[in-house]
């Protein structure tokens, strides 16, 4: 009896599974019908025109203007850069574009998303680091602190780029722009609150 039970189980089990493996095929064959006629009503022209644009984009925005190498970024020294403009580890220049831009505005910074790569964030910082003149308040840039202020700046830019999002769709009222806060620690930033403590969200 619990032989024949045993495999009454058995051969319900096969059929079960043989009747999966038929759904699915008939799924993928559905899919790569359906991808077929997708492929075939492509405008061919419009997506080589799009692709063509994204090509150019980054070219559009920095302009023909030449790169500026890390070694001539250090030799533009200022008053308020008396070591000249540094860059985060792994960054080796910068479209002169980013120090042509008027300060807080420069190419493409509203379009980097939240933790993107370092080099979308680059261009900002090296225009940041150039405009920010008098204003400036943390200690000049080192080899050694530039990355560190590179993340607090980093995370500027994302909070930037989010407020002026909210602001474009109607969420809210104001805008927001890069200023000398933008490389502060908390604790640097506190004397100009006169010790208001900001929550976090």
């Amino acid at each position: 009896m619990l032989k024949n039970v045993c495999l009454l189980f058995l051969v319900v089990a096969l059929v079960t599974c043989q009747r999966g493996g038929k759904a699915k095929n008939k799924a993928k064959n559905m899919d790569r019908e359906g991808a077929r006629d997708r492929v075939e009503n492509v405008d061919r022209e419009a997506v080589a025109d799009k692709a063509a644009g994204k090509k150019n984009k980054f070219k559009d925005m920095f302009g023909d203007g030449k790169n500026l190498s890390k070694k001539k970024l250090l030799k533009m020294t200022s008053e308020h850069l008396p070591t000249g403009i540094h860059l985060p580890t792994g960054v080796k220049g910068a479209p002169e574009a980013c120090i042509n831009a008027d300060f807080g505005e420069s190419p493409g910074m509203d379009r980097i998303r939240r933790n993107a790569k370092d080099k979308f964030y680059a261009c900002a910082f090296i225009n940041f680091q150039y405009g920010v003149g008098e204003d400036k308040v943390s200690p000049p840039y080192t080899a050694e602190t530039v990355d560190m202020r590179f993340e607090l700046f980093k995370k500027c830019v994302d909070e930037v780029n989010k407020q002026n999002k909210r602001f474009r769709a109607g969420k809210d009222t104001h805008q927001a722009g890069i200023n000398f806060f933008c490389d502060l620690t908390d604790d640097e930033r506190r004397p100009f609150s006169n010790g208001l403590l900001i929550p976090d969200n």
